[in-house]
């Protein structure tokens, strides 16, 4: 993008739904009172929503002018419908702060001084963008305005940090028809004739809500651009940004390391829904390499402390134990494909009968095949919102059996099981539907509608599981109800199909301390299963969909000589949550296979109690960017607690960035990873 016209600018925002197995999103919500927004001059007035403080965002994707209608001046009344009223300008305001003026041997972007919407590289102006755009995602109805001056342009306004001017943008966010997470942006173009290698970091001073701070370069050609989340502040704040603490969002699939030499544009974003909320911008400040702050030593280098670990009777007696371990351990997860990919199955098979082959020749004994089996009820919503108990369910039998059917005979001519594993990536069941009824009983039906299916089946090895990850998104749904949920799903398929064992796990991911304050359902022929990713810092070090997304080089075990003083070498950046800090500057206390190893035995202790068998049927550690030798050690810690306490183990990731094959032709997996044979206990 490249903008020295006047003109207002409307963006649109690219598709994308990244889903992590193991990932959670969370926000909160609180109320601002109108003296919390920015600046307002007196005798003016800033309607407000209740607001989050969330900021991970949806990009623009493609560009259209002019056809922008998010700016009014100041002293215009806004048109019917608007959301948003802008403050009157004021000929005086009262300093609440006297920020500093940039001095330096960096490169100031904008002070907006001169009061106009042009930056002081000259012909660059300053311009914004929303979710309205249509599309096929749907139209979002999320405004943005600033001042605008006489010639209808926006223009910076006056401000109370003790300069003459700063950038203003008032924003409503509204989900309206769009897909994903509706979202405002603006930003400015750059010189692209400047040099910018001789920048390592980025400053302005901002006040208002939560936003992302994005430095573009022309390397990211997916929108996925470098970032950083800035928290709200209602008084006068300094953001100090290095590039090399940038990440991308993650959404995009494709990393592209930062190069200051390509920066094109620095912008803003906010997003969220229902909110109403400003922000004001300042002096907006490219550093010079010399200006940037240092790492500095802020860890101790310490002994490793490995936990005690005492394991008493682990004797389950029940016959499904037996099978469980049988069938169920030395698992293998599909995944990167059906409704993860955003698409259902259309008679198209991106993995097939060599996969299956090549998985059991490398000594893999359990398939599991996430598929969103409600997708294929191609009236589902309808029969959800029916009042009146006459829709009954339809199905696109032809795809759902199609795909089903293809690896029920696969993985039995290969000598592997089946689970079938109800994998909702539309979070389709969350804290809102599991209170309704009538989407439990679409649950059911499903369900009741699969396992009829292979009722006449001979299989000893095919499982059923009920619902992956119940509110695999937020993890907010309480155990109680999806415990009621499961018990109606579970005597639902009862009713067609008393043969086959089913798979149950407890809210919160598969939580395991959920499942230890349980009873056992109501069905003597129900295995349990939990999921674990501990050390959370090392297993998903790098994940770009994670806020672990910088974080690298933890190896594992931890390792007194391999350890550093400085964090920073470890990717910690000062957006990093504490928890994650916490974990990292500790990590002498976790990064060993005791501590994963106490994490799971509860889960043992207590199928022990109730004498039922427990499985994992979701672990690994992401390994693109992590020490190949550390994610086999990891691997071997594995193998070694599930043989230790007979709980049987599925890995997540066939292929993608935990996968246990790789490829040799850049297409297709074609070997398993070199020493994961001996790591996971393979035996061919």
């Amino acid at each position: 993008m490249n903008f020295k016209t006047k003109t207002s600018l409307s963006l649109s925002a690219a598709a994308l739904l990244v889903l992590s197995a193991c990932g959670s999103d969370s926000s909160s919500n609180k109320s601002i009172a109108p003296e919390d927004l920015p600046p307002v001059p007196a005798d003016s007035t800033v309607t407000t929503d209740p607001t989050q403080t969330d900021t991970t965002t949806i990009p623009a994707d493609t560009v259209t002018t002019p056809v922008d209608t998010t700016t009014t001046p100041a002293d215009t009344a806004i048109e019917s419908g608007s959301k948003i009223v802008m403050p009157d300008e004021a000929t005086d305001i009262v300093p609440a702060i006297t920020i500093p003026k940039e001095e330096g041997k960096g490169l100031l972007i904008d002070d907006f001084e001169d009061g106009d919407n042009m930056s002081l590289q000259g012909e660059y102006y300053w311009y914004d963008y929303n979710d309205n755009n249509g599309g096929d995602d749907g139209d979002g109805a999320s405004e943005i305005k600033s001042p605008v001056g006489a010639d209808g342009f926006p223009v910076a306004r006056k401000s109370d940090n003790g300069t003459n001017y700063a950038w203003a943008v008032y924003y409503a966010l509204d989900k309206g028809e769009y897909k994903y997470d509706p979202y405002v942006g603006w930003g400015i173009t750059l010189d692209t004739e400047v040099d910018y290698t001789k920048y390592g970091g980025l400053t302005y001073w901002y006040k208002g809500g939560a936003h992302i701070v994005r430095v573009e370069t022309s390397d990211v050609t997916n929108y996925d651009v470098h970032m950083m989340n800035m928290k709200a502040s209602r008084t006068w704040t300094k953001a100090v940004i290095r590039f090399k603490d940038l990440a991308q969002e993650g959404w995009g699939g494709v990393e592209v390391d930062f190069d200051p030499a390509h920066i094109t544009n620095i912008s803003f974003q906010a997003k969220g829904n229902k909110k109403v909320d400003s922000l004001l911008i300042d002096n907006v400040y490219l550093q010079d390499t010399s200006e940037v702050e240092k790492d500095k030593a802020d860890m101790e280098i310490k002994d490793p402390v490995i936990p005690e670990v005492t394991i008493g009777n682990i004797a389950v007696t029940n016959p499904l134990q037996a099978k469980a371990m049988k069938y169920l351990n030395k698992g293998i997860n599909i995944t990167n494909w059906l409704e993860e990919d955003g698409t259902v199955f259309e008679g198209k098979f991106k993995f097939d009968e060599d996969d299956v082959k090549l998985m059991a020749d490398n000594g893999i004994k359990s398939l599991r095949l996430p598929i969103d089996l409600d997708q294929y009820a191609t009236n589902r919503d309808k029969f959800v919102a029916d009042t009146t108990g006459t829709i009954a369910l339809t199905y696109d039998d032809e795809n759902l059996f199609g795909v089903l059917d293809a690896f029920d005979e696969w993985t039995a001519k290969y000598g592997m099981s089946f689970v079938i594993d109800y994998h909702e990536y539309d979070n389709g069941y969350n804290t809102k539907t599991a209170i309704n009824a009538k989407y439990t009983k679409m649950m059911a039906e499903v369900w009741k509608h699969v396992a009829a299916h292979y009722a006449s089946s001979d299989r000893e090895d095919l499982f059923l599981e009920l619902l992956n990850e119940p509110d695999m998104a937020n993890g907010k749904v309480t155990s109680a109800n999806w415990r009621k949920a499961a018990q109606e799903i579970i005597d639902s398929i009862r009713t067609v199909n008393k043969k086959h064992t089913l798979i149950f796990g407890d809210a919160e991911w598969y939580s395991i301390k959920l499942l230890a304050k349980g009873e056992p359902l109501n069905d003597d022929n129900v295995i349990y299963a939990i999921h674990t990713y501990e050390p959370f810092v090392f297993t998903h070090q790098s994940a770009n969909w994670t806020d672990l997304k910088k974080v690298k080089n933890l190896m594992f075990p931890y390792d007194k000589e391999k350890w550093s003083e400085f964090s920073a070498d470890f990717g910690v950046t000062k957006d990093l949550p504490k928890w994650y800090k916490d974990a990292i500057f500790n990590y002498n206390e976790i990064g060993n296979k005791e501590y994963i190893l106490n994490l799971i035995l509860p889960a043992k202790e207590w199928a022990v109690k109730n004498n039922v068998p427990v499985i994992i049927n979701e672990f690994g550690a992401y390994n693109l960017k992590t020490d190949k030798q550390s994610v086999l050690n990891y691997m071997t810690a594995m193998r070694e607690i599930s043989d230790t306490l007979e709980i049987p183990l599925t890995h997540w990731g066939y292929t993608g960035g935990f996968s246990l094959f790789e490829s040799t032709d850049g297409v297709k997996e074609t070997k398993l990873i070199e020493g994961m044979a001996e790591a996971y206990g393979l035996d061919k």
